[in-house]
């Protein structure tokens, strides 16, 4: 489920590499352009980007004069430092030598005219400064680099393998609870398992309906409802499943998009500084590994629409939202090229216009990008609790409020098979939190071009965070329902003896095969309390399943209690 990426965790160091290329190849060219200006007696740049002064300031050979004049262009076989230029710039400038020859025979000398218009003498022999002039060039080319390289976004540290594993295991926790990939989903995301295959699709959807056991059985002999006439856990069951399988993929879709940032600014950047050193120099050898062009981005906010909530999937069960791939097509949709550029100066200038332009780019996604996990938390604050991590059976007498009280009869059998179901959901939720733990690996990583966790970062490790808890309260409270259903079960065959005889077959074969024997490194009852939500306020007309109001995603409008609830 990945597109390609920059992999490794030393990126300045691929940038330092890619821009010392650029420098081997700036300077070449540089040499090439100061002696074809020399030649042709025109002036030549000492400076594109990098700032200079006094400090770093070297006055130059006069390469004006009549002397120099003679030297470079005279009789006396040329200058030895030119020739090297001209002729490919073989071996180093240190091994070059120049005899300084100006044509001039007279040991006296010549007297010439000079360029400012005086009489100058040119002996036979003058001391080149060619050779001063071209190492100065390696200088200013060194400042070049420098200038642009601490202008780059660095994007150093960032393990795109540990986000990537992240979002990896968001989508196949998602594909467990019934996520579906909506209209707009990337090709690259792959497809899920039909959701009638889901094995904890198919407990939920067998516990939603549980309800029909009879909701006077349950509220008179379990803590499972508080009221015979209002919602209980039952009710909680798809609202839960919905809205954590559309937290799940959110959470997928908003990792993928600060991987794709990432991404954006390793690449870009390193295409640019190849760009401009193979313009500068074509034949130079490239040390860091060629990309294929500068990557196109799709705006966040239109790729990830978060703040629309999710719908249900084809199913009674399972969220359904336009899933992104990891560095795929979606957020990265194409990769462009750029012809080559042979002016020096226009070269080192659009380098550089390039990379002011990319940070400008890379601080409209991040602005995107935190806005996007705003509304993510957004959302998810307006949904109750009750809709999140199931019903707060917690709250309740677990034995029920009136044990036999009313003329009702239930089967022991039928409720059994729900107490088991229960705690098979459990079980699969202890299976699904130590996995969405340890997507913790890639917590250091959700980070900008300075290796900073932004606003957004740190509100999206949150968010996991949060997820991560309604995974953990949903197994307790799935365990401890599965917990109270056996002992009401067997409470009420001491009651009905027509049911002792199936109740204690049945414990027989659990015993046999295990059933119930949930070994989790949960405290299921811990996990199963009240939990603390923070001062957020739930509103009604958010537009995620459930939102405020408890049990309105079930569809029959009603509310919710519990004995806590309820006066004395």
């Amino acid at each position: 489920m990945s597109g390609d990426y920059i992999t490794g965790t030393a990126h300045a160091a691929t940038l330092s590499s890619a821009m010392n290329d650029f420098h081997e190849a700036l300077t070449f060219r540089w040499r090439e352009l100061v002696v074809q200006r020399i030649q042709a007696v025109e002036d030549f740049p000492t400076r594109v980007r990098r700032s200079v002064s006094a400090a770093n300031h070297v006055p130059l050979w006069d390469h004006l004069s009549a002397p120099a004049v003679h030297h470079l262009r005279g009789a006396g076989g040329g200058c030895a430092y030119v020739a090297w230029v001209e002729g490919g710039q073989e071996g180093s400038l240190g091994g070059v030598t120049c005899d300084g020859k100006t044509g001039v025979t007279d040991e006296e000398g010549v007297e010439v005219m000079g360029p400012n218009g005086r009489m100058e003498t040119v002996p036979p022999f003058i001391e080149c400064g060619m050779g001063q002039i071209l190492g100065e060039v390696e200088n200013w080319a060194w400042g070049e680099r420098e200038y642009t390289y601490y202008e780059l976004p660095l994007f150093d540290t960032q393990d795109m393998g540990a986000i990537n594993d992240a979002y990896d295991t968001f989508i196949a926790v998602g594909g467990q609870l019934g996520l579906e990939a909506g209209s707009g989903s990337g090709s690259d995301v792959g497809s899920f398992t039909p959701v009638s295959e889901r094995e904890l699709v198919g407990k939920a959807e067998d516990l939603s309906g549980a309800r029909a056991q009879g909701q006077d059985w349950w509220a008179g002999w379990t803590g499972l409802a508080a009221s015979r006439a209002k919602a209980g856990f039952f009710d909680s069951v798809t609202p839960t499943t919905n809205n954590q399988s559309g937290m799940v993929g959110c959470l997928a879709n908003l990792y993928a998009a600060r991987g794709a940032i990432i991404e954006k600014g390793r690449n870009d950047s390193l295409y640019w500084i190849q760009w401009a050193t193979k313009s500068l120099k074509e034949t130079q050898a490239i040390s860091t590994d060629l990309v294929a062009g500068w990557k196109v981005m799709q705006g966040i906010g239109s790729a990830i629409a978060i703040s629309g909530g999710w719908t249900v999937a084809g199913g009674a069960i399972g969220a359904s939202i336009a899933l992104v791939g990891f560095c795929g097509e979606n957020l990265l949709p194409s990769v462009k090229t750029e012809g080559y550029a042979h002016d020096l100066v226009a070269v080192v200038e659009k380098l550089n216009t390039k990379v002011t332009e990319l940070n400008t780019e890379l601080d409209t996604m991040e602005t995107e990008y935190t806005g996007e996990v705003n509304n993510l938390q957004s959302t998810v604050f307006g949904i109750h609790s009750f809709n999140l991590e199931l019903y707060d059976l917690t709250q309740n007498n677990p034995g029920g409020d009136d044990h036999g009280a009313d003329d009702y009869t239930a089967n022991v059998e039928n409720i059994l098979k729900i107490g088991q179901t229960c705690y098979e959901a459990g079980e699969f939720y202890d299976g699904l939190w130590p996995r969405i733990a340890q997507t913790s690996d890639a917590d250091a990583h959700l980070t900008d071009k300075d290796g900073a966790a932004t606003a957004g970062d740190t509100a999206l490790l949150e968010l996991r965070t949060m997820f991560e808890g309604f995974v953990k309260t949903a197994c307790g409270r799935y365990l401890v329902a599965g917990d109270q259903t056996v002992a009401a079960a067997e409470d009420y065959a001491q009651v009905e003896s027509d049911q002792q005889g199936a109740y204690e077959r049945i414990m027989d074969d659990w015993e046999e095969a295990g059933v119930g024997d949930h070994d989790s490194s949960l405290n299921p009852g811990q996990e199963a309390d009240a939990t603390d939500r923070g001062d957020y306020d739930p509103y009604a007309d958010h537009p995620a399943l459930g939102g405020a109001d408890p049990g309105a995603a079930t569809g029959d409008g009603e509310d919710y209690e519990t004995d806590a609830d309820t006066p004395n």
